[in-house]
């Protein structure tokens, strides 16, 4: 008996022995083990090198093992009698019966006795082995109620028998092959070259043809150990399958026996249906979904057959847990054999059948096909086999495939498929369907930011982004068309007045990005996620190559590239450093033409035919034994690795992992920060917890103690701790609210005069950098905060940035173009790459926050007014873009402008307000504060509108109020004053900072307080009165919302405006703006988690939870109440939202969940600190505008306008039957303050972005 070809044992190995050796321990007599599998998976190899334990035979079998092999060369009975009588021999140890006997006899007797020997107690431990098994006979036949283990491609056989099935589909190891190879040709594994690696990828780690190989090797070992070349041949030949390899040739021939048996073993209409699985390419995942549309079954009658299939090695299965669902494949040895029995012209009639069943099943419209992981992405693929190629014009640019396959198959696969079949797409390149796919492609490519999130927070809608495309044509021209066809949606236009566009290049990996870093190629970048690997994607093929290692249940918290750029070292949150080498694989990059694997073109694949054992890609491991390393850096010739600990060690060593040098600075530092200058002289870390700064020089092969100093960092988290390139003795380092260059001077063994300079830092307490990076060329910072803002910065001086972009990533790098002059710089966010390339010489002029305001017109009416900063501080007046007024330059920081009538009303920073008139250009100082000006609030006190009163708060408790030139007055001791609202012409009310409200009664410059309520503990941040001034509501620090009623008390003369509370109710989430409806039946409350709370005010109880946003609710506004409908809108930072509450209010939750295909990831984005923006007050907006807006819209010509208005809003759907509320979402252009002003009617929404390009939405269809 011969034993199958080994592999050396490797600890990977040690795993599947110990699995089949714990079920051979536990097998009692008259049990069965099954080893299932294709047949040249190892089944065997892994039996021989289970039992060559002979302590273990000697203990569990009594050394009883018989080993009886099956043939497929003689029928099944000859075979039996053959195998019965052999078995009799190794038991007997005897000759082999003589021919005389008849086979009859011959074969009950010999059954009868082994039955009777294996019975005995003696022998009913002995182990039965039953190799090849094809049929139930040999099985029945062989019963002798011994231990029993059957190695079979048919589970069919056995299953009576009800056996532990032990499945094998997933073949060698990486570690097995590249152990065998490296024994076969008496050489290390590390000394393979990296074909070797490839080799087993395509063999899939199949044992018979890596065996096969490896005999193969073993006659060239001598040129195999030097030359790449015959390594490279043997490569091409598995990835071609090409039969001119003796190989290859032979492992087919004797493969196709094998197949074909099993094949014809099949009744004939499951080998009809088996056959029809030809079309599908290899490595995919099929569903039962698609098979129901290929088989016409239903899905249990599919799934039964698959199990048969699956039985007989023709196929697998496995569970997908995020599909929910079981998912099948054909290993890719077979699906070529099944190529070969077809011509090329039944292979197409067989795609075309496909096709046409597909047609069938979606009515005609390809936007309808099956959410089944396959058919979008796949599609194509079919139509080219079919040679349909007349459909892919209608199905490539149809705009609902386009929005059903990017959420489907994602916007990557999208676009290769309109790059590989762009011939057909433009019928064979027409001039007019050329133009079509590159106007298509390149609002898929700019688009591609807003695409990737909003399919992420499932509300793709491809027509409403269309709409926003800043340039004309068919892109457009057919999402306008849409839209006005689409009556029963709501479709937003946008109207954008450029001045400055810098919109990033973005696109979207298959996992959530915590970390990444460039290759020394620009187009590879390398990517880290949370559950330990590390992606190589290569943005020009949109490709991936991923490196295994860590621990699956680590997250990659840092990559760093090496000098040469050929390895890197990655870090992980368990505290380990490996060193993984890159290297280029020529038929990767030959191959112009991007096929992805189906890894990346299905949104959930799975490996059915890939190793179970997790294989480690690394080459080194670096740790400390019981600790945890927080940081690692290569030393600047990347000759040597170091790292910093949780308990001050400090550790050295060189790139095979040999320790240099050893330090242990204390054990209570928490060492979290390493870096080197001086050429790798010094070594700097840092201390976070004290704060200090500690440097250790090299001194022969050690490195001693030499400096420390206090850095005082507060105590904040560090984000980037690095040298600064082409510097010697400078370090940066960037905490969450500052970024902080380090300067020092040494002599001899010393450091000295220690340096530190503020180079940036967060605008406000409520912001903090999340990740920065530094240039190569050292002149710039790169710095992005929590407000969702990147900012670039000069490392040597720090008065401002001298750009600033818009994304709310997490993790950044930067690599330096020489040739082209410029930086690119790289940010993730989510499972998005975003690149912006900034120039080195004449980099845009400082980016303002555009401190706006608008006077917006109803629809129809005339121009809007809009008043900005301009970066020359100037506040310049736009009417129709037209410049119609501009202040001169102010010699101030503008920190709050108001745009009220014809008047603009503005406050610097020197605690000046100005009142600028726009008609007569003439600008006058109405108030001189000695501090910052924190509320600024204009009262329509009195009927006549040139007496509306200013009132203004410094940082104290006294109010300055400015009525005319000639008039200006104090209320002292008002109180921490954070809104105020008018209630009548002769009343206002007030909330303080410390939760008191008080009712002013106003006579003259007399304020006198009628009514005050007082709330001990309590710190109010946001405040809003009804439109019919019933009602107050008051949002607290603590999450107390108050609602209060405001009512005539009529018991005493005079009578007065009286508060009263009407209801509390309390939130553990952290509370931003709130809005009351007009007809004060609801109350909208923004939530700092994006959240949006609806409150019936009837009965205080809470009867919807909005959710959409993933930043704070920066602003609300409910539509006017004469339209009859609650319609709301709802502001952060990056989107505007419409939705219906009533479509809300009544809906059940469904009983059992909804089982969907394709679900969207919902993952947190980088936290957001909620706060109130200088800009707008806490009281929503000036409460006169507010005031103005129902008696504007009630005064229209006739009643026909307010039905006109009440119509279009009442028969709108929400597009997502799961957010039914969700009435459309457009992205907020870049907006420091997410601010948006809005016409009475609430027809137009004005903003204006960090560019100070002025974007107006208006609603499609509203004429």
């Amino acid at each position: 008996m011969g034993t199958p070809t080994l592999p050396p044992i490797s600890p990977l190995t040690v795993v599947r022995e110990e699995k089949l050796q714990n079920c051979l321990e536990e097998l009692q007599p008259n049990e069965y083990i099954v080893l299932h599998g294709m047949k040249g998976f190892g089944k065997s190899s892994l039996t021989a090198s289970t039992l060559k334990n002979s302590k273990f035979i000697r203990n569990i079998f009594y050394n009883e093992v018989y080993w009886i092999k099956f043939g497929h060369k003689r029928s099944v009975d000859e075979d039996i009698l053959i195998q019965l009588n052999r078995l009799y021999h190794l038991v007997k140890n005897l000759e082999i019966l003589p021919d005389s006997y008849k086979p009859e006899s011959l074969k009950d007797s010999l059954i009868h006795f082994l039955q009777d020997y294996f019975s005995r107690a003696k022998h009913c431990n002995a182990l039965l082995i039953l190799d090849d098994v094809c049929d139930k006979k040999i099985i029945d036949t062989f019963d002798f109620e011994c231990k029993t283990l059957v190695i079979t491609a048919d589970l069919d056989v056995v299953l009576e028998k009800r056996p532990c099935v032990i499945e094998m589909n997933d073949g060698f190891t990486e570690a097995e092959t590249l152990g065998l190879f490296a024994k076969v040709l008496d050489t290390e594994v590390e000394q393979l070259p990296v074909e070797a690696k490839l080799i087993n990828e395509e063999c899939k780690g199949m044992p018979l043809l890596i065996a096969m190989f490896s005999a193969q090797f073993e006659e060239f070992k001598h040129d195999m150990k030097l030359h790449s070349n015959r390594w490279r041949y043997y490569l091409d030949s598995l990835r071609n399958k090409d039969e001119k390899n003796q190989v290859i040739k032979k492992f087919l021939e004797k493969q196709e026996a094998i197949f074909n048996m099993c094949i014809d073993q099949l009744p004939l209409e499951m080998r009809e249906h088996y056959e029809e699985l030809v079309i599908f390419r290899e490595d995919v995942n099929i569903t039962p979904q698609t098979l129901e549309i290929l088989w016409g079954g239903s899905p249990f009658q599919v799934e039964e057959m698959m199990l048969d299939l699956c039985h007989k090695s023709l196929a697998a299965k496995q569970w997908n847990a995020e599909l929910r669902s079981y998912i099948y494949g054909v290993h890719d040895l077979l699906l070529c054999h099944l190529r070969k029995k077809f011509s090329e012209g039944e292979l197409v009639e067989m795609h075309k059948s496909l096709i046409e069943k597909y047609r069938k099943y979606c009515n005609g419209n390809f936007s309808k096909l099956p959410a089944d992981n396959y058919s979008y992405s796949y599609i194509g693929y079919h139509l080219e086999q079919a040679k349909l190629y007349d459909e892919f014009p209608n199905i490539y640019l149809d705009f609902d495939f386009i929005q059903q396959a990017i959420i489907h198959s994602g916007l990557n696969n999208l676009l290769i498929d309109l790059n590989n079949y762009k011939k057909y797409i433009t019928k064979d390149y027409d001039q007019v369907y050329e133009m079509r796919l590159i106007d298509l492609e390149k609002f898929l490519e700019e688009q591609s930011s807003v695409i990737a999130e909003h399919r992420r927070k499932n509300c793709l809608d491809i027509v409403q982004i269309a709409l926003s495309h800043p340039y004309e044509g068919y892109v457009k021209d057919t999402a306008t068309q849409l839209a006005k066809e689409r009556s029963k949606y709501l479709y937003i236009f946008h109207a954008k007045k450029l001045r400055h566009m810098d919109m990033p290049l973005s696109e979207e990996v298959l996992t959530k990005v915590h970390t990444l870093c460039f290759t020394c190629d620009p187009n590879l970048i390398l990517i880290g996620n949370g559950r330990g690997e590390i992606f190589l994607w290569d943005i020009f093929y949109k490709r991936q190559k991923v490196f295994t290692g860590h621990d699956k249940n680590c997250c990659i918290k840092k990559i760093i590239i090496s000098n040469e750029g050929d390895c890197f070292l990655s870090l992980d949150d368990h505290g380990v450093v490996k060193l993984f080498r890159l290297f280029d694989d020529e038929n990767y990059k030959q191959n112009n033409v991007a096929v992805l694997s189906p890894r990346q073109k299905q949104s959930f694949w799975s490996g059915i035919f890939t190793s179970k054992v997790p294989h480690d890609d690394s080459s080194v491991v670096f740790s400390v034994p019981g600790e945890i390393i927080l940081d690692m850096t290569f030393a600047h010739d990347s000759s040597s690795v170091a790292a910093c600990t949780n308990k001050g060690t400090i550790r050295i060593w060189d790139r095979r992992g040999n320790i240099l040098s050893d330090h242990g600075h204390s054990p209570q530092s928490n060492l979290k920060n390493i870096a080197f200058t001086m050429g790798s002289n010094l070594v700097h870390v840092m201390d976070e917890i004290h704060g200090v700064l500690i440097s250790y020089c090299k001194q022969g092969e050690e490195f001693k103690y030499i400096s420390q100093y206090n850095v005082d960092l507060q105590k904040k988290k560090i984000i980037l701790f690095c040298s600064v390139p082409e510097q010697n003795n400078s370090l940066f380092i960037v905490t969450e609210e500052k970024a902080v260059y380090v300067k020092w001077f040494r002599s001899h063994n010393h450091i000295h005069s220690y340096n530190k300079q503020t180079r940036a830092s967060v605008e406000n307490e409520k912001t903090v950098y999340v990740c920065a990076s530094l240039t190569n060329d050292g002149r710039y910072i790169v710095l992005a905060d929590s407000s969702g803002f990147i900012n670039i910065w000069n490392t040597d001086v720090g008065h401002q940035p001298i750009a600033t972009y818009r994304s709310r990533v997490s993790s950044l790098d930067t690599y330096w173009l020489r040739e082209e002059e410029c930086h690119i710089i790289c940010g993730s966010e989510n499972q998005l790459l975003h690149k912006w390339k900034l120039p080195v010489e004449g980099t845009s002029t400082s980016i303002r926050k555009h401190l706006f305001d608008a006077k917006v017109q109803n629809f129809g009416d005339a121009p809007d007014t809009i008043v900005t900063e301009t970066l020359s501080n100037t506040i310049i007046t736009l009417v129709d873009d037209n410049k119609i007024a501009e202040t001169e330059p102010i010699n101030a920081k503008i920190n709050n402008l108001i745009l009220y009538a014809e008047k603009i009303i503005y406050v610097t920073d020197k605690g000046i307000v100005n009142i600028f008139n726009i008609r007569s250009k003439e600008n006058i100082p109405v108030l001189n504060f000695t501090s910052n000006v924190e509320l600024v609030e204009i009262l329509d006190m009195k009927r006549d509108r040139n007496n509306d009163i200013l009132v203004c708060r410094g940082a104290d408790n006294n109010l300055k109020v400015w009525e005319n030139v000639k008039l200006t007055y104090l209320i002292e001791d008002a109180g921490y004053i954070i809104a105020i609202h008018k209630v009548d012409k002769e009343c206002v009310v007030t909330v303080t900072r410390n939760g008191i409200i008080t009712i002013w009664n106003i006579n003259g410059t007399n304020w006198v307080r009628v009514d005050i309520v007082k709330n001990p503990d309590s710190v109010s941040i946001y405040s809003c009165l009804s439109y019919h001034k019933s009602f107050l509501a008051v949002l607290n620090e603590n999450g107390d919302v108050v609602l209060y009623k405001l009512q005539q008390n009529t018991m005493s003369l005079p009578a007065y405006i009286k508060i009263i509370e009407y209801f509390k109710k309390k939130y553990t989430q952290k509370l931003t703006c709130c809005e009351i409806s007009q007809n004060e039946k609801y109350l909208a409350i923004g939530f700092e988690d994006g959240d949006i709370s609806i409150i019936d005010t009837s009965t205080s109880e809470e009867i919807n939870k909005l959710s959409f946003h993933t930043s704070s609710v920066t602003q609300l506004r409910w539509a006017p109440s004469v339209i009859e409908v609650p319609i709301l809108l709802s502001v952060s930072s990056d989107e505007l939202v419409w939705w219906n509450i009533a479509l809300a209010l009544y809906i059940r939750k469904p009983k059992w969940p909804s089982i969907r295909i394709n679900r969207s990831i919902s993952t947190p984005s980088v936290g957001v600190k909620g706060n109130i923006t200088p800009n707008m007050s806490t009281s929503q907006s000036i409460d006169s505008c507010i005031f103005n807006m129902q008696n504007q819209v009630e005064d229209k010509d006739t009643k026909s306008d307010i039905d006109k208005e009440t119509k279009f809003w009442k028969f709108k759907e929400g597009k997502n039957p799961n957010k039914p509320a969700l009435l459309g979402v457009v992205e907020l252009p870049s907006n420091f303050f997410a601010k948006v002003c809005i016409s009475t009617d609430f027809t137009k929404f004005v903003t204006v972005d960090i560019y100070g390009s002025v974007s107006t939405f208006t609603l499609c269809g509203y004429n």
